[in-house]
């Protein structure tokens, strides 16, 4: 049996479509998914090892030359499917009002008829590879943000975490404290801003697929269109913004590479007053890697930024 066929097959059984294993995938449109399935295009062996990932199955299986050799016995695929790893979403839902000009915290601000935290909860709960969510909740909001779950059928939402008053990386401390012992070393945390409802599906999975390789993942975007002076000193000096960044969420850490982040913290006596978790990887000595985003992935603070998005909203 080709490949393809194969593919096929495993996709049918775990009822993914093609866009939703492209989004696994980290391919765009569910046409390149079309292409392999009907032996148009090749796999590399490269692919091909994402593609046994995806569908929680082996290279072996997928290259079975019959139809009997490809058969899976079902507890065989039931206990494949529960060996992948999981993928767990802490989204941030601590700040105040901010710079919104509005008495409300910017996460809870309503666009075009829904809670700017609920466009965030809808991409997570969407996508295929997310097993699990949990929200960091400022305090006074829980039962609110329950609500919303509800009634949008966000099933993944497990639990709410209370935030810290004081910094985010002390709320993803608490949420980092709460669900110790329950994932495996392997498995992965995806941290995410609920300030930013940009997020999609296809960085999602590229951002997974990155973790995997690396550990701990960051999203950024490029600054080359920005010029950039440092004014800190008695005269300006140029910054070449070929090689600068800005930060995004989500940022994606292996279960194993963040407690041991913030056991580090703890031994330093260090403070925990950054704001994100890149900022405390270089605080500590710790590698960090980039994976470019969207310049589009904006942060909702102010007046303009809900604007910004409204609009957004509605073109889409």
């Amino acid at each position: 049996m080709p490949v393809g066929d194969n593919i096929k097959r495993r996709r049918t059984e775990l009822r993914i479509s093609q866009q939703e294993l492209a989004d696994m995938l980290g391919y765009k449109t569910r046409s390149t998914i079309a292409k392999i399935e009907s032996g148009e295009n090749d796999v590399t062996q490269k692919k091909l090892k994402r593609f046994a990932e995806a569908l929680s199955t082996t290279v072996d299986m997928l290259i079975a030359e019959t139809e009997r050799d490809a058969v899976m016995d079902p507890h065989e695929g039931a206990a494949l499917a529960t060996k992948r790893n999981k993928n767990i979403a802490i989204i941030l839902a601590g700040g105040n009002a901010g710079e919104n000009r509005q008495n409300i915290p910017s996460q809870f601000l309503t666009v075009r008829g829904t809670p700017i935290i609920v466009y965030c909860l809808q991409t997570y709960q969407q996508h295929p590879l997310i097993d699990e969510i949990y929200v960091v909740c400022l305090r006074g909001w829980e039962h609110i943000v329950a609500a919303y779950a509800n009634r949008c059928g966000i099933t993944k939402l497990k639990g709410m975490i209370r935030a810290s008053n004081i910094s985010g990386m002390l709320s993803l401390k608490n949420a980092i404290n709460h669900i110790k012992g329950e994932y495996a070393p392997d498995d992965t945390i995806i941290v995410q801003e609920a300030t930013r409802p940009m997020i999609n599906s296809d960085i999602l999975s590229k951002l997974l697929h990155a973790c995997q390789e690396t550990g701990s993942t960051i999203t950024c975007h490029s600054m080359k269109n920005c010029v950039q002076f440092d004014v800190s000193g008695e005269a300006p000096k140029y910054i070449d913004r070929n090689t600068l960044v800005s930060l995004q969420s989500p940022e994606a850490h292996k279960v194993s590479v963040i407690n041991n982040l913030f056991e580090t913290a703890e031994k330093r006596n260090h403070p925990l007053n950054e704001s994100c978790c890149a900022m405390l990887l270089y605080n500590l000595g710790y590698p960090i890697n980039f994976l470019e985003n969207s310049i589009d992935n904006i942060k909702i603070s102010r007046e303009e930024d809900t604007a910004a998005f409204a609009a957004f909203v509605r073109d889409v």
